[in-house]
């Protein structure tokens, strides 16, 4: 399993609803079946560097590199800039432990 993390920075503006309500349905859709497993969002606290994080979950990094540059990726990066205007910091990794604590 892969997580692929996507930060946008602080300063600039950022359109939540737009981003909660049509952005990420649109990437649900266009990935779901190129390897994507959930994602989740994190709108920080005012004052962070960033203001929104994004976690998504692929079957592996492959499968995030070939969604990332397949041909939804166009339809998902092009929708960018509806939401913001900051550029999103990519960090990607593979996922070696994990535990749901209840």
């Amino acid at each position: 399993m892969a997580s692929i993390t996507i930060l946008y920075p602080s300063g600039h503006d950022f359109d939540i609803k737009y981003y909660l309500q049509t952005h990420m349905p649109l990437v649900s859709a266009s990935w779901k079946g190129e390897g994507l497993k959930s994602w989740e969002i994190t709108q920080f606290a005012p004052g962070q560097i960033y203001q929104i994080q994004a976690i998504l979950k692929f079957e592996s990094l492959a499968a995030w590199e070939a969604a990332s540059t397949g041909k939804n990726s166009e339809t998902v990066f092009g929708d960018i800039p509806n939401f913001t205007t900051a550029k999103p910091v990519v960090i990607k990794g593979t996922i070696h432990g994990s535990e749901n604590v209840v």
